[in-house]
């Protein structure tokens, strides 16, 4: 009896990750007819870091003060851009998938239309990863960042920021009821979380209310923990018990609000 059920779990499990396979095959293949996600979350961070490379060699010295340089402020702010930009490719393809009727039609077969999700967050996962490897590489080799990464927090502060900001890409595939008011919340909330990562301005280059907010806002909060762990230092315990508050509201509202139909 224990030997025919755990043989049958086997046989579920083995079915599983075959199933997961398929759909991570035919997600990839859709992702290179429409390359959003690689285009925007790899090429466009890639193109700033040179930008902001060349910027820094050619304005020596530290910003603002901070005994930082342009491209040392920059890696960390390039590495959740790129995050924003994946997180934000989510509702672009997941609400086109719900208003065909394709996450319908595919509760329909032995494949819960979670492993499609499943399969969509594990690309975009690795996307991130090779994001993350590009700036890094480019970072230090090309351009001379003297990053020191810490281990353990590099890895906390980045499995955070990416948790946060999917999390916040989710709640707009929950909540747009089409496609075009997903297009729509998605480039308001994109742009929106540039600024306040430090894109167009960085947060030691302005003072009072306005630091503030970009230090505790969603992509700002991650930009500071990833800053602090390149350069192998304990990111304020502040700002990592925010990004694992807007983690946890981000989750839970984008659970309690997801629909396949």
């Amino acid at each position: 009896m224990m030997a025919s059920m755990s043989g049958a779990r086997g046989v579920h499990r083995h079915r599983s990750r075959a199933q997961l396979a398929a759909l991570l095959k035919v997600e990839a293949k859709l992702s290179l007819r429409e390359p959003y996600a690689l285009g925007v979350g790899v090429a466009l961070p890639a193109v700033l870091l040179v930008v902001f490379g060349f910027i820094s060699k050619n304005v020596p010295g530290n910003v603002a003060g901070s005994g930082l340089t342009v491209i040392d402020l920059y890696v960390p702010t390039l590495m959740v851009i790129s995050f924003i930009a994946i997180a934000i490719s989510l509702p672009r393809t997941i609400v086109r998938d719900r208003e065909i009727g394709w996450l319908r039609r595919i509760s329909t077969t032995p494949v819960h239309p979670a492993r499609l999700l499943a399969a969509e967050l594990i690309l975009d996962l690795v996307l991130a990863a090779v994001a993350i490897v590009i700036i890094i590489v480019g970072g230090t080799v090309i351009f001379g960042a003297p990053l020191s990464v810490g281990i353990p927090f590099f890895v906390l502060s980045i499995a955070l920021a990416i948790a946060e900001i999917f999390s916040l890409g989710l709640i707009v595939v929950a909540v747009a009821p089409n496609q075009t008011a997903a297009t729509t919340v998605s480039g308001v909330l994109f742009f929106a979380l540039l600024f306040l990562s430090g894109l167009w301005v960085q947060p030691v280059q302005v003072g009072g209310a306005l630091r503030e907010v970009m230090w505790y806002s969603p992509s700002g909060a991650a930009v500071r923990a990833v800053l602090y762990s390149v350069f192998h230092a304990t990111p304020p315990v502040p700002t990592l018990l925010t990004l694992a508050g807007y983690t946890v509201l981000f989750a839970f509202i984008a659970v309690r609000y997801f629909r396949w139909e």
